[in-house]
């Protein structure tokens, strides 16, 4: 963390996330729907891996509380 090529990029992307995270907790939506992974654009093939497995976690959880709801 902190060798972002865009400087301070990725420092202020995990703020955010920690925000989001509290969000996410508030609504009561499952921690398991929001992720942060630090993937290098050289990474082609672990963003593939990364994604693909976050797409089964996502189905493994099912539909949303805020799908159920509305």
């Amino acid at each position: 963390m902190g060798d972002c090529h865009y400087l301070d990029g990725n420092i202020k992307a995990e703020k955010m996330f920690q925000m989001t995270q509290e969000l996410v907790s508030i609504l009561g939506i499952e921690s398991g729907r929001l992720r942060l992974e630090w993937i290098s654009s050289a990474e082609g093939t672990r963003f593939a891996e990364v994604a693909r497995n976050f797409t089964e976690q996502i189905k493994s959880l099912g539909p949303s509380i805020l799908k159920k709801a509305a």
